[in-house]
């Protein structure tokens, strides 16, 4: 609070549960003026019994040349940060602010489940940045066949776990970091408890995003979409994440965002980096053919880890949610842990994303025409 008693707009922002956050953003957005605010309804409840639904709100003229798209939630535990932003940009009349030629889309918690249950997949493990496929044509599993065990290791043995561990690492040193960010991380199909799932069919996130896509964004010339996420960079820092490949919309994201953007497909190391399968982005522009497409997220960094802690954490993360109650309170202890590493409970963290998303919405609604 400040001297006099009131709550900045950073802490006014940010929300503490599912419920609150869509209190917030839907409260928000009325008060804005939103000019068409609905609600898709999840099939399942939150760990309190509660509604779950994704809630889309959408500023200015319908028929507008340009649209930004905002999206929380997608990797559910990481939806906080980007549903603070977009609170404060409705709470700070912003809407207002939009030229004649511009309109901007929100896609509150499209995956609700993720978002209320702490976990970064939805209800059926699957991992929505890793979902976008060609369910027809599946990308080949047979070398992550070959690890899942190491990779999951439900043995709680110390030795047991170390050998696993090093038997991953050797295949690291083997194969090199971007053949083995493609093998484990890049999206597998066929183990449904395992990390990286990206699912057998199309889910309820997928088929709302569709919906909502076809609704809000057919008539627009030009779409900029900015998915939030957190847990990948410095602590608090913003950074445009460009996960495609180079090239021309490339070059217009660099425009939009300057140079803090980050392409690491594009840049020195490429060749180490990996491709995942069926990340959104690639899936948005192939369901708005014809229109100037520019996809990509924007990273807040989170709790900083140390080198190979985050894929023990993931593991125990996978095992909790196979094999446990996920209302005792051991596991309710290890879920407050996993969110605690995206959405850092400190104040300072709160309001660099606060300051960072309400310069980069900003600066999108400046720019996004003036592009050629």
């Amino acid at each position: 609070m400040d001297v006099n008693g009131i709550e900045p707009g950073w802490v006014k922002a940010f929300s503490s549960d599912l419920a609150q956050a869509r209190d917030k953003f839907l409260n928000a957005a009325r008060a804005a003026g939103a000019a068409r605010v609905e609600s898709f309804d999840h099939q399942l409840a939150g760990p309190d019994g509660e509604r779950l639904a994704c809630d889309v709100a959408f500023f200015g003229n319908p028929a507008a040349r340009h649209l930004i798209v905002t999206i929380s939630g997608l990797h559910g535990v990481e939806g906080w940060a980007g549903s603070a932003c977009q609170v404060a940009w409705c709470h700070e009349g912003q809407a207002t602010r939009l030229p004649a030629d511009v309109a901007m889309l929100h896609i509150h918690a499209i995956n609700p489940w993720g978002m209320a249950w702490d976990r970064r997949q939805q209800e059926d493990n699957i991992d929505l940045n890793r979902h976008f496929v060609d369910f027809a044509k599946l990308p080949d599993d047979h070398e992550y066949s070959e690890h899942v065990a190491d990779v999951m290791c439900p043995d709680t043995d110390p030795e047991v776990r170390r050998a696993a561990d090093a038997r991953l690492a050797a295949f690291l040193q083997r194969a090199g970091r971007r053949h083995y960010g493609m093998v484990l991380q890049g999206g597998q199909y066929h183990y449904p408890d395992a990390p990286s799932f990206g699912g057998a069919a199309p889910c309820w996130s997928h088929e709302v995003l569709d919906r909502i896509l076809a609704t809000h964004c057919a008539r627009a010339e030009r779409v900029v979409v900015c998915d939030f996420h957190t847990g990948y960079g410095p602590y608090g820092y913003g950074i445009p994440l460009w996960h495609l490949s180079p090239g021309r919309q490339l070059d217009k994201a660099r425009l939009l965002f300057g140079p803090t953007l980050e392409a690491p497909l594009a840049g020195e190391g490429a060749e180490d980096e990996f491709i995942q399968h069926g990340h959104l982005y690639g899936h948005v522009m192939a369901r708005l053919p014809g229109r100037d497409v520019i996809a990509m997220c924007f990273e807040f960094g989170g709790e900083v880890l140390r080198p190979g802690q985050r894929a023990l954490l993931e593991r125990a993360d996978a095992l909790m949610w196979r094999d446990r109650d996920p209302l005792e309170q051991e596991t309710r202890d290890a879920r407050r842990r996993w969110r605690q590493l995206h959405v850092p409970d400190r104040d300072d963290w709160r309001e660099m994303v606060w300051v960072r998303g309400r310069q980069v919405l900003r600066e999108l609604t400046a720019r996004i025409g003036q592009i050629d």
